[in-house]
């Protein structure tokens, strides 16, 4: 089993500053797949479904989606829909219910909301999806090309 911190991938170390930011060379052999939104799974429901377009499209315009992310970012916007969900029960509920016999009790949908945003945030750390973990990121957006500068970057391309 290996100590330490766990490795940062390739890619968020990039954007946080290479290997001045790390302080080690970057792994030249880590596997780089297609950066682009994975379909979305049909077992989500709508609100989930709603979440994987909206947070998706963001994490696509960086760059910090792949098809190997796609349980990861499944889970968070799963989570997200149940935690949304709860949240509403909640706010429309008591805080605490009282039994039979007069003693109070939270009421339950506080616990599945609970766990639904500790599942949410934990795979949003890993998505670059809380304030935490993009702190560092330094992304930059391409500036727009015109038609002479889309033809000769791919006149370009082609040479190489």
């Amino acid at each position: 089993m290996a100590r330490g911190r766990k490795k940062i991938p390739s890619k968020i170390a990039q954007i946080r500053g290479g290997s001045e930011y790390t302080h080690r060379p970057m792994n030249s052999k880590e596997p780089k797949p297609p950066e682009r939104l994975p379909r979305c799974p049909k077992h989500l429901d709508k609100a989930a479904k709603k979440e994987w377009k909206r947070a998706g499209k963001v994490l696509q315009d960086i760059g910090l989606i792949t098809d190997l992310d796609v349980a990861v970012f499944a889970g968070y916007c799963d989570a997200y829909a149940q935690w949304a969900e709860a949240t509403k029960k909640i706010h429309t509920s008591a805080m605490v219910y009282k039994k039979a016999d007069g003693t109070p009790v939270l009421n339950p949908y506080l616990r599945v909301a609970r766990e639904a945003f500790d599942r949410m945030m934990k795979a949003a750390v890993l998505l670059g999806l809380s304030p935490s973990s993009r702190a560092s990121l330094k992304v930059e957006k391409p500036k727009p090309q015109n038609k002479v500068e889309k033809f000769m970057a791919r006149k370009n391309d082609e040479e190489i």
